[in-house]
């Protein structure tokens, strides 16, 4: 078996980690901004998840054309993490200053429960918002949802991110390559979990000729509508 045959194994992995590199450099400059995260994000795992299907070879268009239909709501949803997440770092400096031992425990576990929920939600809400027609509000309360549905596959994702610092730090002197694998990494794994869960939904998208899903993301007209009960019975079964 010839390994560089370009429908081989090994070339698929290849090619699927380089169209993630590129996705990457893409989301990186579209983040510069920073109020534009959540777009550039929304966007970035519009095109992850046809890459890690394998639907879709081109990277450029479809993340531009994410980033264009996916912008009001990302951008909404990011404003309003960007002061959840001040709020959130404001009390841990405040637990920090005056000292773990001086804080009630209760207080302590709260924070940590919260912190956790807010990290669960940056995760989860916006592949949620690049796949779904929602509201801002629906968007908050479906990735509150899938989080709880899927809170020890996202621990691992927090394992594995806490790994990659630890292994950013330990390579310095390996920091792009280090920096560059941990995250293709994370986000293959994140799309992974995220497939699965959307799986039962997009399913219901199907060619009646040809049986084969149909997946509407690619045309905003017809980008499914989430319905939060339909989604909370189907993820039951």
């Amino acid at each position: 078996m010839n390994i560089f045959k370009h429908d081989s194994p090994f070339m698929l992995f290849m090619s699927t980690v380089a169209d993630l590199m590129i996705l990457d450099i893409l989301c990186f400059l579209c983040c510069i901004p920073i109020v534009t995260i959540g777009p550039a994000l929304s966007a970035k795992y519009a095109v992850a998840m046809r890459i890690v299907r394998h639907e879709d070879p081109t990277i450029v268009k479809p993340f531009f054309k994410a980033f264009k239909d996916n912008f009001k709501q990302a951008l909404i949803a990011w404003l309003i993490l960007m002061a959840v997440i001040l709020l959130v770092w404001l009390d841990w400096s405040w637990m920090i200053d005056q000292g773990f031992d001086n804080v009630q425990p209760l207080y302590f576990g709260g924070a940590v429960f919260v912190t956790i929920i807010v990290s669960f939600i940056v995760l989860t809400i916006f592949p949620i918002i690049s796949r779904f027609e929602l509201t801002v509000h629906e968007a908050f309360k479906t990735a509150a949802l899938f989080s709880m549905l899927y809170f020890f596959s996202l621990i691992a994702i927090v394992i594995l991110i806490g790994a990659s610092i630890y292994a950013c730090i330990k390579y310095m002197q390996w920091l792009p390559a280090v920096l560059a694998l941990s995250h293709i990494s994370i986000v293959y794994c994140l799309c992974l979990i995220f497939v699965r869960g959307f799986k039962k939904l997009e399913s219901k998208f199907v060619d009646p000729e040809t049986g084969e899903p149909i997946y509407p993301q690619e045309d905003e007209e017809t980008k499914p509508v989430m319905d939060l009960e339909e989604k909370t019975e189907e993820s039951s079964k």
